[in-house]
């Protein structure tokens, strides 16, 4: 049976996963030379709230 846990940590991962695929497009962006201050600043955020979440998961799993 699938926990509240596994869902929550799950999705914490999918959302770092995305967070550094939009990273890699940001880091392209400013390689080109095009605007890049928006799309690094939502990778920046969506970094930091997979992290979390994982993190809060692993917390409350134990």
């Amino acid at each position: 049976m699938i926990n509240k846990y596994t869902i929550v940590g799950t999705l914490g991962i999918l959302i770092f996963s995305s967070g550094l695929c939009v990273f890699g497009e940001a880091i392209i962006r400013k390689s080109q030379n095009l605007d890049f201050f928006l799309i690094g600043t939502i990778s920046l955020v969506l970094i930091n709230a997979g992290a979390c979440i994982m993190i809060k998961t692993k917390e409350l799993s134990s």
